[in-house]
């Protein structure tokens, strides 16, 4: 039994590529006997299965499908086996049952892992010391358009400062004053933080 069978020249069908249309003529003799003459003057053949080529997905039905258009799926984590865990600043094996607030916080291997957590470290710990020693930079998050600093190393170890205005990087911690940024490069060029230290 095809999908079309008991259809008649005045039917209305609907297509996915015109719309809404008419049938027009019947010629059941031919492969593709349904003519349609669409709303936008389109004239069609299709297959007794609504078909427009017979190896083809249907196209052609009764009434109007309709469907929401599907948006991009998100990036989701499965990094899984270790657990970053920073309560106790080491990397532990997989802890899955109970740790769905923990997303993020894990890799599949052990070596990344103690990578991440030695950058998570470093940021929180330089953030830290930014948030302690620098009162008007406390809290401070990127602002889009305003003159801010953030503090990078050169090749030689030596701390400097940056400004920006425009660029926002989520691993770089932001300084509303130039003193502030300075003052920081100034205590960890001078050794009295060390931003690997434990």
């Amino acid at each position: 039994m095809a999908y079309f069978d008991g259809i008649k020249v005045g039917d209305k069908v609907w297509s996915f590529e015109h719309g809404w249309g008419i049938v027009k003529e019947l010629v059941y003799n031919l492969p593709y006997p349904i003519g349609v003459l669409f709303n936008n003057n389109q004239y069609e053949t299709f297959t007794l299965d609504g078909k427009k080529e017979q190896f083809c997905n249907q196209t052609l039905f009764w009434d109007e499908i309709k469907f929401e258009i599907p948006t991009r799926p998100k990036a989701e984590l499965k990094e899984c086996k270790y657990l970053i865990d920073l309560s106790n600043c080491k990397v532990s094996k997989n802890m899955p049952i109970g740790c769905e607030d923990k997303i993020g916080l894990f890799r599949n291997d052990k070596e990344t892992a103690k990578k991440a957590l030695k950058q998570i470290k470093r940021y929180t710990r330089l953030l830290a010391l930014r948030d302690q020693e620098c009162l008007d930079s406390r809290g401070y998050e990127f602002v889009y358009g305003l003159e801010q600093f953030v503090i990078f190393r050169n090749l030689n170890k030596i701390y400097s400062i940056k400004p920006t205005k425009h660029i926002y990087s989520p691993t770089d911690i932001y300084f509303k004053t130039k003193e502030d940024a300075k003052k920081i490069c100034d205590v960890l060029n001078s050794g009295r933080f060390d931003l690997e230290g434990e």
